[in-house]
C-alpha cells in the first residue's frame, strides 16, 4: 500500500499517465489481433511489450521514460518494420511528451524523428508530398507538446501573481488591523505607566476594560485573517454574486455606512481613551461601494487613525474627513505631529497605499510644514451597477 502511494505522489502529470496507459492497453490488443495471423515476429513482439511497459510509465517519469520510449519505439519502426499502428502513436507520442516537459528534448527527438524517416524513404522515390507527410507527422505532436508548455506556463505565472498580491492583501491587512491595534495596547500602556495609578477602582476597572476590549479587536482581526486565508475564492465570489442579488441598493448602501460609521467610532473612542480631541465626519453616498473599494476605504481609515495615535500630539486637534461625489472618494487627514514622532517612524503603511490608490489612477499627498502634517486621498470609484 505504501509502494503505490509513493508511485502516486510521483505522478506529476496526471493526463499524461491517462494517455500512457491506454496506449500501454491498446498496443497488447493490437498484438493479439496481429498475432493470431502469425505477423509478428518474436523480437517485434518483445519489443512491442517493452515499448507498452514504457507507456505505463510515462506519467510517473515523463522525461527519461519518453526519451527511452523515443528510440525503443523508433528502432522498432525503423529497423524492425513493425507492423504496428499503436507503436508509431507511441512513438509520436513521446515527442509530444518530451515537447511538454522539456522543449529542447522534444524539438531535438522531432528533429532526428525526421531524419530518420528521410534516411529511411531514401531507397524508394523521395518525392515532395513524402517530405510534406513527415514534416507534418513531426511536427504535430511538437507543436501540441510545445503548446501545452506553453499554456501550462501561463497559468502558472498567473497562480503566481495571484499569490502574490494575495500575501500583499494579507500583509497590507495585517498591518493595518492588528499591528494598529497592538500599537494602541502599547501607547494606552505606556500612558498608565507615566500616570499616578488611579484611587477609583471604578476608573482603574475602565483602563483595565479598555485594554481588554483593544486585545479583544485585535483578537477578532486575527481570526478574520485566517478565515481570509482559509476562504475559498470561488465560494467567495458566489456569496458575492448571492449578496448582491438578494439586496437592495438601499439596504446594502446602509449597511455599508452602519459599516464604516462602526469603525470609525470605534477609532475615536481610542483616540479619546489617549487624550486626543478632534474632528470626524464621514459623508453620505446614495450608491452601493464596490468590494474593493470597501476594502481600501476600511484598510485607509484605520491606517489614518494608527497614525494619528502614533505620531500626532494628543493637546493638539486632529481632522479627519470622509466625503464622496460620484466618481471619488476624497479623505483628508490633518494633525500636529508630536516631539518624539521621529522616534516611532511614519511606518510603511501609507507607502503601501500610495502605490495601492496610483495604482487606480487615484492619488495620495503627504505634506509636512511646521510640524503640521497632513494628507489629501482622492480615489476614483464605481458603482456596483457600472461595474
Amino acid at each position: 500500500m505504501r509502494s503505490i502511494r509513493s508511485v502516486l505522489n510521483r505522478v506529476h502529470h496526471p493526463a499524461i499517465l491517462a494517455a500512457g496507459l491506454v496506449l500501454a492497453a491498446a498496443i497488447p490488443i493490437e498484438m493479439c489481433v496481429y498475432s493470431s495471423q502469425n505477423l509478428l515476429s518474436w523480437s517485434t513482439i518483445r519489443i512491442s511489450l517493452l515499448v507498452a511497459v514504457l507507456c505505463a510509465m510515462l506519467g510517473v517519469a515523463p522525461t527519461w521514460t519518453a526519451c527511452l520510449l523515443f528510440a525503443i519505439s523508433g528502432y522498432a519502426l525503423l529497423w524492425l518494420f513493425s507492423p504496428l499502428t499503436t507503436i508509431m502513436i507511441a512513438a509520436l507520442t513521446s515527442i509530444a511528451v518530451l515537447s511538454f516537459v522539456r522543449p529542447s528534448l522534444g524539438a531535438a527527438s522531432a528533429l532526428v524523428a525526421f531524419a530518420a524517416l528521410v534516411v529511411s524513404n531514401t531507397q524508394n522515390n523521395l518525392t515532395a508530398s513524402n517530405i510534406v507527410g513527415m514534416t507534418v507527422m513531426c511536427l504535430c505532436p511538437l507543436s501540441l507538446g510545445l503548446g501545452l508548455n506553453l499554456l501550462l506556463a501561463q497559468r502558472q505565472a498567473t497562480a503566481a501573481l495571484r499569490q502574490q498580491l494575495d500575501r500583499e492583501h494579507t500583509a497590507r491587512h495585517l498591518h493595518d488591523t492588528i499591528s494598529n491595534d497592538l500599537a494602541y495596547m502599547i501607547l494606552r500602556i505606556d500612558q498608565a505607566s507615566h500616570d499616578d495609578l488611579p484611587d477609583d477602582r471604578d476608573q482603574y476597572q475602565r483602563q483595565l476594560d479598555n485594554l481588554r476590549a483593544i486585545a479583544e479587536t485585535a483578537l477578532d482581526h486575527t481570526h478574520q485573517v485566517i478565515r481570509q486565508l482559509e476562504h475559498d475564492d470561488e465560494a467567495d465570489d458566489r456569496n458575492r454574486a448571492v449578496q448582491q442579488d438578494d439586496d437592495g441598493t438601499g439596504k446594502k448602501v446602509k449597511r455599508q455606512q452602519k459599516r464604516l460609521e462602526g469603525i470609525i467610532q470605534t477609532q475615536r473612542q481610542w483616540l479619546t481613551s489617549l487624550g486626543f480631541q478632534g474632528d470626524d465626519i464621514l459623508g453620505t453616498f446614495d450608491y452601493p461601494l464596490t468590494d474593493d473599494i470597501l476594502d481600501l476605504l476600511e484598510g485607509l481609515i484605520n491606517e489614518l487613525y494608527a497614525n494619528i495615535a502614533k505620531h500626532a500630539d494628543p493637546d493638539a486637534w486632529y481632522a479627519v474627513t470622509i466625503s464622496f461625489d460620484q466618481q471619488h472618494v476624497i479623505i483628508s487627514a490633518s494633525d500636529a505631529l508630536k516631539n518624539s514622532a521621529a522616534q516611532l517612524g511614519l511606518g510603511s503603511g501609507l507607502e503601501r497605499y500610495q502605490t495601492v490608490v496610483e495604482s487606480m489612477s487615484g492619488t495620495l499627498a503627504i505634506a509636512t510644514d511646521d510640524g503640521n502634517w497632513s494628507v489629501d486621498i482622492t480615489i476614483p470609484l464605481l458603482s456596483s451597477d457600472d461595474k
